[in-house]
């Protein structure tokens, strides 16, 4: 028996003993990276499929690399960019010929030792079951939202004919005092029949009707279980035993409401009522036009009822039956990086609520979107999510894609917080007429193919490394969707998709600006989530009450919005009342999105920042309290003043890149992610310019450091490491040399 004074002693030997190992660990599947975490490309069927090209192409996509495939079906007849018609899967989809060939699929990825993920209709959007959906249950497609206006003069007895579908409100406006009063109860089979008042009136009708697509109504739970039935359960049926084995992961595509703004469901109004514990009729106008002081809280209580009801319904259905089946989701909808997610997504923090694998796109050529790639993660890290996935690559052109190309992608991709690719794509029939959506992502692709092995490590390696762990993020971004939604409407003029943000919104300006120039990393954090326990407020800091991901913000910046949550700008206040730093830009919010309750907004906002009204001082502000906290308004948010504003809140950053503004071009960005696993501190450090760095990082912390290469697989010593003091606080020198389209790891030992 041990004596008492080594017992204490023993615990801590474990513990150090399992540290060496997981870290022993980590470095082994560092240098031959599990199957896991290879990119899974999208196989694109789009020709006569056969066993033994399937048995071929299966074995070549292996050997290049890649951990299996994602099976997307394609029907014919959709035109190539050529001008020529590309050719559609045979056999004909969730026919049994097709079922045999997918059978042939799942055998030679297994045998492979590969995984599928499962692709859940043919082509994209995801919810047509092949067109059968609407052919069996017609009553379970999209829904729109449309509205009739008819002027009436008062006096008399009216009687109107009502648009087909289930009728939302009728609401009647007194056009000499803008008076909006409910007539729905005066609505019975579709005639409305109401003495009107002298005056003359606005009567306008607002009904949910079918919009004629194929596609499912992703807002109805009972709607998707049907979609399910066609196709997951079908899959199931067959192909159970690959379940949780060869298939572990589900993905569903563009699941939104892109081309149908308008997206509504029978069932809103006893969503609305169930949020809001009110009757939504007399604030139907407001989706298309002013009425008055209530506009912007009326808009965001339909806009996030519609989230709710989004959230609630495709992804959450889908989630449910992966889970009991022993799979994991993931899928994207549209828009899920545009600047105004209310007209396609929604909300995209509610959208990712309930998936496993929050996911992005990063397509139509490098660098679209780059600055929105923050909000998926951001999703992630609150729900506490490990896995982060992007599909990447679709619809870049083909003549200007190489293999370089993939790296600067997939490097800006993963130092965003994403850790899973999902390369678009391979084609069965891959000749260049026949490739519907370049650019073509295969071995066989005499452009890329020599150097896809190779890049497939890499995205392993990083992968596996970047999956799992806590983000180190000292700065909170308030995602301003009150202020996104309060401002949008329907049918404005000039609309374009994700494109109508109000005036002066700057998130992902800001978001930009921290990631790529001042090099401080940060969460969005969505104002609802804000409010509640999974965020606390404690000694001059908010803290993300996560399980694994917890993070800690020293400083909370309040991009521009007129429109804000008034509890999640009560727990701001409260934050700023003790020593807490706050950051605001170019518009400080005026109004509520809660009914009622502008005034307190507005007496918060001079409580912080000494601004009283709506127009916005032209110079920079700063209110300070006695507990140290400070509140510091700029009116524009660029690069010279955010960093002098953090400079002063946060004069000791996690991370300090030396000389490096004039790293970033209009070809890549240079950018780092700061991770902590395992017990180890992992900075990932990303050069996607065509332009060498050569610089020195401090990095926070008396630390013993080594570079890991992804390319390669190895670790390389640190020639020279120095420690020094910046502003109190002791930081690890190293320098950086960095060759063009490059990253690297730079990966804690543990205390020198």
């Amino acid at each position: 028996m041990l004596k008492p004074q080594y017992r204490l002693l023993v615990p801590a030997l474990l513990l150090l003993c399992a540290a060496r190992l997981s870290a022993q660990g980590l470095y082994r599947d560092f240098k031959m990276p599990p199957a896991k975490f290879r990119p899974v490309p999208f196989w694109h069927l789009n020709g006569n499929l056969t066993t033994d090209e399937i048995n071929k192409q299966v074995a070549a996509t292996m050997k290049a690399g890649f951990g299996g495939v994602t099976i997307l079906p394609v029907t014919a007849g959709r035109q190539h960019p050529t001008g020529l018609l590309s050719p559609g899967m045979s056999p004909v989809y969730l026919t049994g010929e097709y079922f045999a060939r997918y059978a042939d699929i799942l055998k030679a990825v297994k045998a492979n030792n590969g995984r599928v993920i499962f692709y859940d209709d043919v082509d994209f959007p995801s919810g047509t079951a092949g067109g059968k959906l609407k052919r069996l249950y017609p009553g379970a497609t999209r829904k729109l939202l449309v509205k009739k206006d008819t002027l009436v003069n008062g006096g008399q007895q009216i009687n109107l004919t009502l648009s087909a579908g289930a009728l939302m409100a009728v609401v009647g406006t007194d056009l000499s005092n803008n008076k909006r009063i409910d007539l729905t109860p005066f609505a019975k089979d579709g005639k409305l029949l109401w003495q009107a008042p002298a005056g003359q009136w606005k009567i306008q009708t607002f009904t949910s009707q079918p919009n004629g697509e194929a596609l499912v109504d992703y807002m109805d739970p009972d709607a998707v279980k049907k979609f399910i039935g066609l196709t997951y359960d079908e899959y199931y049926k067959r192909f159970g035993s690959y379940f949780a084995t060869t298939i572990q992961q589900t993905f569903f595509d563009d699941v939104g409401y892109y081309s149908a703004e308008r997206g509504w469901t029978d069932a809103f109004n006893a969503k609305f009522k169930q949020l809001y514990g009110k009757d939504p009729a007399t604030y139907y106008p407001a989706l298309w036009e002013d009425i008055g002081p209530e506009t912007e809280a009326a808009r965001v209580a339909f806009f996030d009822t519609r989230a709710e009801l989004l959230a609630e319904g495709f992804p959450k259905i889908v989630t449910d039956w992966d889970n009991k089946h022993g799979l994991k989701s993931s899928g994207h909808p549209p828009g899920n990086y545009e600047i105004q997610p209310v007209d396609m997504n929604f909300d995209i923090f509610k959208f990712n609520r309930h998936q496993d694998i929050p996911t992005m796109d990063a397509i139509f050529y490098h660098g679209h979107g780059r600055e929105g790639f923050k909000l998926v993660s951001s999703a992630a890290a609150v729900y506490d999510k490990p896995v982060v996935a992007a599909e990447i690559f679709g619809a870049f052109l083909e003549d200007k894609f190489t293999i370089n190309t993939m790296y600067q992608a997939a490097m800006e991709v993963f130092v965003r917080g994403i850790n899973q690719l999902v390369p678009h794509g391979m084609w069965y029939d891959y000749k260049p007429q026949s490739v519907r959506i370049p650019p073509l992502v295969s071995p066989y692709s005499d452009k890329i193919a020599p150097g896809l092995k190779k890049f497939n490590d890499f995205a392993a390696r990083t992968s596996m490394v970047l999956t799992g762990g806590r983000q180190v993020a000292e700065i909170g971004v308030i995602y301003p969707i009150a202020a996104l939604e309060g401002f949008y409407r329907f049918e404005a003029k000039g609309h374009v998709y994700g494109q109508m943000p109000p005036k002066g919104t700057d998130y992902l300006a800001i978001s930009d600006l921290l990631t790529n120039n001042l090099h401080r990393d940060f969460s969005f954090i969505h104002p609802q989530l804000f409010t509640g326990a999974k965020y606390r407020v404690s000694q001059k800091q908010v803290v993300l009450n996560n399980k694994v991901n917890k993070q800690t913000y020293k400083v909370i910046i309040l991009p521009a919005g007129k429109v804000i949550s008034y509890p999640a700008l009560k727990k701001l206040q409260t934050f700023y009342q003790q020593g807490g730093k706050v950051i605001a830009t170019y518009l400080l919010p005026s109004k509520s999105a809660e009914f009622g309750m502008d005034a307190g907004v507005q007496s918060i906002v001079k409580q912080m920042f000494n601004v009283d009204g709506e127009q916005m001082p032209a110079t920079i502000t700063t209110n300070k309290n006695t507990s140290g906290g400070v509140a510091m308004f700029l009116p524009m948010a660029d690069s010279v003043s955010l960093a002098q504003a953090l400079t002063v809140m946060a004069p000791t950053p996690d991370v300090i890149l030396e000389n490096t503004l004039a790293a970033n071009s209009q070809t890549g960005k240079l950018s780092y992610l700061h991770k902590i696993k395992g017990g180890k501190d992992i900075y990932y450090i990303a050069n996607s310019t065509t332009n060498p760095v050569n610089t020195y990082i401090n990095l926070k912390g008396k630390l013993d450091l080594e570079i890991w290469d992804p390319d390669t697989g190895k670790e390389v010593a640190i020639k020279q490491l120095l420690y020094l003091k910046i502003n109190g606080a002791v930081y690890s020198r190293v320098k950086l040399n960095l060759a063009a389209v490059k990253s690297i790891f730079i990966i804690s030992k543990g205390k020198p």
